[in-house]
């Protein structure tokens, strides 16, 4: 075998610890999250669990932080695909004002390219959860705050 290759990782859901409110709140996610991995230079990979109501903050992936938003994630791309439950997604530029919407189920995917402003709350009856990809350029920085 070749040093250069890496073996396949494989992860069950269920063997992953929950981050987030009422979880750890070390840290400062907004919705609790199990993050399944962390390809360096890539992207971050995981599953967000929320309760019927739970909204995020107010995201950025965006090039420049203007200060206007808890999470700045820097210019990254960021994929959802829900596997239970239904969600709202809000974006636009201003973080006062996410004037675009798309209510998503079971099945429905969301692209966010780099240059938006977003948050989601579960509004269905029923716990939700969605998988998540977001990508993790090198050299980007990020800013998350508490809110606190």
């Amino acid at each position: 075998m070749c040093a250069a290759f890496t073996e396949p990782q494989f992860v069950n859901e269920n063997d992953v610890k929950m981050v987030g409110p009422g979880y750890d709140d070390s840290n400062h996610i907004t919705a609790p999250i199990k993050r399944l991995y962390d390809i360096d230079g890539v992207c971050g990979v995981g599953v967000c669990h929320t309760k019927p109501g739970d909204e995020t903050c107010v995201f950025a992936i965006e090039e420049e932080d203007d200060g206007t938003v808890l999470h700045h994630y820097g210019p990254a791309d960021e994929f959802y695909y829900i596997l239970e439950g239904e969600f709202t997604l809000w974006w636009g530029t201003d973080a006062e004002n996410l004037k675009y919407s798309r209510t998503l189920v079971v099945g429905d995917c969301a692209y966010y390219p780099t240059g938006w402003k977003y948050k989601v709350r579960n509004t269905g009856s029923t716990p939700g959860k969605f998988f998540y990809v977001m990508t993790t350029p090198p050299g980007i920085k990020r800013r998350m705050d508490t809110g606190a």
